[in-house]
Parts: C-alpha cells; structure tokens; sequence
C-alpha cells in the first residue's frame, strides 16, 4: 500500500506539473489576446492606408490566428466583417459597405478584442483611386536605369526585400512565372493602352493570376532578388506594345520619377 499511495502521489504531482506548464508557456497554453500593429489596404486601394468599400485589407500584429472579425466603423456604429484568411501575424477582410474611416481592430474567437490599429484607416470613395501609383511600397532608392547594361531594358528600384510591391496601373495580367535571368516576374497589359509594364525578381510568384484584372495599387508581390539579380530590388520595364511581342522597351525611369514624386 505504501509503494501505491507514493506512485498515486507521484501521478498527482506530473499533473500539476504539466497544469502548470501549460498556464506558464507549454505546448497546451491558449494563445494570447490579438494585438494590432498595422492596416494596409491590399486591393480597391487610394494609397496603401486609404481604402474603398468592398477593398481587401491587411491587419497586421500578433497572436491573430485564432480571429474571426475585423471591426471597422461606420456612422451608426461598429461594422464586423468575417475574417477571409488568417494565420497568427496577419488577418485579411473586407471593407464593409457603410465604413468610415477608423482605427480598425479585430475580435477573436473567445470575443477578445485587440488594441485599436495604432493608425487610421481611410475609407474614400472608390472615384479616388489613381489611375496610376508608385510600385514600390516603401522606402527605396533609384539604381541601375535603362541601357546601364546589355539587355537591362528597364529601371532597378531598390528596396529592402518584402517590401510591397503594387500595379503601377490599372490592367490585366498575362505573365506570372520565373526565368533564370528575370526571377519571379508578372507582366501587366495596361488598361485602355497596348502598353505593358513587367515586374521583375519578386521574391516570390506574384499572387494575382494570368486573365486577372488588377487596379492601380492593388498588392501583385513583393520586392525580392531572385534571378540574375544583386541586391534586393524591382526591376521594372515599360513596354510600348506588347513585351517581347513586337513592343518595344522604352525609358521607364520618368514615368517613374513622376509617380515618386506624387506619391
């Protein structure tokens, strides 16, 4: 009975123990109340924290895995709209009809709400988005320009690597693939012109598809340096035409400096 009452003791004890694991950090602890860092807008964009109704934004933060609603505002109160994916650093919605601008947040699961996002989100109306937007979403720097080498038919943009990267125009895309000297590139065939502009070293495939019809600073991938490629950068190339199509590659680096300079 001794040898029983000692292993019944001992049992009891690894419960505790692994009870108290759990409360402190272990494997069966419940994930912590979601905490907002950010909001982007990702597609029907005005600019990247300027977004429309019926836009797909970002809410970026931690311990966002388990949230079921992003909750904006709107004129008679707050505005829930489900969660249209997730994993623990991001959240993705839609902007609901009815929104106003706000510091958005995001419920969990329990009913947990997070902080409010640290900084606005506009809502406009969709008649503000441009009709054309700097690519690169972040800070960044002119490099290499048109004929700095044979064959470099574009312009380099440098910027750190997951920076994003937006349609400078609206358009449709008919080229998502990789290439040995190009890396993960997209080409995007302007809307209303025979132009199309190229995308180059992405960090990874774009996320828009070929046949689908993007806006002007809708989210297509992110700043990479795969190829032939030195340093993490956009290599972007406008095309007069259809690109190598019997278009041909112009200067891409005015058309580019004009859209810096509004952004």
């Amino acid at each position: 009975m001794r040898f029983r009452s000692l292993a019944l003791a001992t049992a009891a004890s690894a419960v505790l123990a692994g009870s108290a694991s759990a409360s402190s950090g272990g494997g069966l602890s419940a994930p912590g109340t979601p905490e907002v860092d950010d909001a982007v807008c990702l597609t029907r964009c005005v600019s990247d924290r300027k977004a429309t109704p019926g836009a797909t934004v970002q809410i970026r933060g931690v311990f966002l895995s388990s949230v079921s609603h992003v909750v904006f505002r709107g004129a008679d109160g707050p505005l829930r709209a489900r969660s249209i994916f997730r994993n623990s650093g991001q959240v993705k919605a839609v902007v609901p009809a009815g929104s106003i601008s706000s510091r958005v947040y995001v419920v969990d699961e329990e009913g947990n709400p997070s902080n409010p996002s640290p900084r606005k989100l506009a809502v406009l109306p969709p008649s503000q988005i441009p009709e054309s937007i700097f690519p690169v979403r972040g800070p960044h720097e002119f490099w290499d320009g048109f004929g700095a080498g044979r064959n470099h038919m574009g312009t380099d943009v440098g910027a750190a690597c997951g920076t994003r990267v937006v349609s400078a125009v609206a358009g449709r895309v008919e080229f998502n693939t990789y290439q040995s000297a190009a890396g993960n590139y997209l080409v995007i065939d302007s809307k209303g012109s025979p132009d199309d502009l190229a995308y180059m070293h992405l960090i990874k495939p774009g996320i828009v598809e070929p046949g689908q019809k993007v806006s002007a600073g809708q989210t297509i991938g992110y700043v990479g340096e795969t190829g032939r490629a030195s340093g993490c950068h956009l290599h972007f190339e406008y095309w007069e035409g259809d690109w190598y199509g019997g278009g041909m590659a112009v200067d891409s680096e005015p058309f580019l400096r004009q859209l810096d300079r509004k952004s």
